[in-house]
């Protein structure tokens, strides 16, 4: 397996933490940053200035490319995604909101409102080793941003997902979290969230969509 060179990812996060820009990792699976990321895996970013990340990204080599889901349809404010790559295999994917694909026809559509203020509210400063640091996501926005995404967008549970989200029980504020889900799954919640802690992963999807207590 060929994986992008890890220092070449450190140089882009280092900086964006020097020049101050406001960003979240989306994800780290398996802690494939910075080491482990195989070459044409994309690095998920949420953003809030575009303008700042780009003008850096454009001084150090990257250059924008067509973005694979660039005519999807995008809902509610959702902004297209945008894909920026160097010469060295590092590709970054800006996102604007978290946003999850609709069960219906595939369109992008944003989580609640509430999810996306928490998102930059509650960021946290990760430092995984010495020369290798990021904002991402609080827990509680973690675990529910990775349950979504298994649901809409993967439609399954995904073995690196199930390891992180089985991390991230003991962390989070379950009440946060059941208000927070409340606002995606509405009277499904608790049932999502029993099946989570049964690991009943396999269960979820089939029974989401045949939830009928609306």
């Amino acid at each position: 397996m060929n994986v992008v060179d890890a220092n070449e990812i450190k140089k882009v996060f280092k900086l964006l933490n020097k020049n101050q820009v406001e960003y979240i990792l989306m994800r780290n699976i398996d802690k494939e940053l910075p080491n482990d990321l195989e070459s044409g895996k994309d690095i998920d970013l949420l953003i809030k200035d575009k303008k700042a990340i780009v003008k850096i990204l454009n001084n150090n080599n990257f250059k924008k490319i067509t973005h694979p889901h660039q005519n999807n349809i995008f809902l509610y404010g959702v902004k297209k995604f945008e894909f920026h790559k160097n010469d060295k295999e590092v590709l970054f994917d800006l996102n604007f909101q978290i946003a999850v694909r609709s069960l219906d026809a595939g369109q992008w559509i944003p989580l609640d409102e509430t999810i996306q203020i928490s998102a930059w509210k509650n960021r946290r400063f990760e430092q995984q080793s010495e020369d290798f640091r990021y904002w991402t996501l609080s827990y509680d926005d973690e675990f529910i941003s990775l349950v979504a995404r298994s649901i809409f967008d993967k439609k399954g549970f995904q073995n690196g997902y199930i390891k992180r989200i089985n991390e991230l029980q003991p962390l989070i504020s379950k009440e946060e979290v059941v208000k927070k889900l409340n606002m995606v799954f509405f009277k499904f919640t608790p049932y999502l969230l029993e099946m989570i802690e049964k690991q009943e992963f396999d269960k979820i999807i089939t029974n989401y969509l045949q939830f009928k207590e609306y």
